[in-house]
């Protein structure tokens, strides 16, 4: 072998290793944030369900309440509405299809399930937790179904939150800057505007914020397993069906 040959393979291997160790530890970082997500979600499940956060979300409740200006009621009820399905449904479509059109198949598929996965997965706890509304003043905006967790706050995360990044991430300098500051704004502007309005306890906005990468997280580790235990002996992956 020539010494191009021998120099060329040297880098190719150590391109390789370099690429493993970042793999493996970008790996180890996500499922280290994944655990953490769990573990938190877990905490106010049960704080809520055994009446341990009722303290702090009464408190919240009632601090925002009396700290907040008059002025901010029509903007909060434009926000909030922001958060409902019937509003982001519509936009999900045309905008999941733009990515795959695009061939960006990946994101288009991580906007759907991020989006719709964490409406199943706050649907469900709301009916098996089955927290009522607050009531500890009236803001003249009524909301049914159960309180824990918000399906806004999940929503705005699922799909806000995760269409920020998708975009975020394919743009450079001050543009990628805005457009996430932006989308962290709105999303916290839809979950200030559930507890502005009353009808939801601050541990039902926590909650809701942390069920979108909560399901994330379980179907990227489903995903990963699955990756994992298809592989052949040999190592090798087998082909897409």
């Amino acid at each position: 072998m020539s010494n191009k040959g021998v120099l060329q393979k040297e880098i190719s291997q150590s391109f390789s290793r370099r690429l493993g160790l970042t793999l493996t530890v970008g790996l180890a970082a996500g499922l280290l944030i994944s655990l953490g997500i769990i573990l938190l979600f877990a905490k106010i499940v049960e704080d809520v369900v055994e009446g341990e956060s009722r303290r702090f979300d009464e408190t919240g409740l009632l601090l925002i309440y009396a700290n907040s200006p008059a002025w901010l009621d029509e903007p909060m009820r434009v926000a909030t509405t922001l958060g409902y399905y019937w509003v982001i449904l519509p936009l999900l479509v045309p905008i999941a299809y733009a990515f795959y059109q695009r061939g960006r198949k990946v994101s288009a598929a991580l906007l759907v399930t991020s989006t719709l996965g964490g409406i199943v997965l706050t649907t469900a706890l709301k009916t098996v937790v089955q927290r009522a509304r607050p009531e500890l003043f009236d803001s003249g905006y009524t909301a049914s179904f159960y309180s824990f967790p918000s399906v806004h706050a999940t929503l705005a995360v699922g799909f806000y939150g995760t269409l920020t990044l998708l975009l975020a991430w394919h743009l450079t300098s001050l543009k990628r800057w805005a457009v996430a500051a932006a989308g962290v704004m709105l999303v916290l502007l839809i979950g200030f505007s559930r507890l502005y309005l009353g009808v939801h306890y601050p541990t039902d906005v926590l909650a809701g914020f942390l069920a979108a990468p909560l399901w994330i997280s379980f179907i990227g580790l489903f995903y990963f397993l699955w990756r994992t235990f298809r592989r052949r002996p040999s190592g090798e992956i087998e082909g897409e069906e």
